[in-house]
């Protein structure tokens, strides 16, 4: 899988990626994403967990990811 940028001018898709004839595109709108905006809680949050993590009190990554498999 290659993945390419391109835009729409005047109804067409314009890109500077080459692709051979007969090639099967799949596009995805790249909307704009509005910024997180974070309370002093939020934040405060953050930064406890974050030191919470430099303590050495994180789990691994392969724990995390069983139990994400698990909702």
């Amino acid at each position: 899988m290659r993945a390419a940028r391109a835009k729409v001018v005047k109804g067409k898709i314009v890109t500077r990626a080459k692709f051979p004839d007969g090639t099967k595109l799949y596009l995805v709108v790249d909307e704009p994403v509005p910024p997180v905006v974070l309370d002093a809680d939020d934040e405060a949050a953050i930064d406890r967990a974050l030191a919470s993590v430099r303590a050495g009190k994180g789990i691994s990554l392969t724990r995390f990811r069983a139990i994400l498999s698990r909702l």
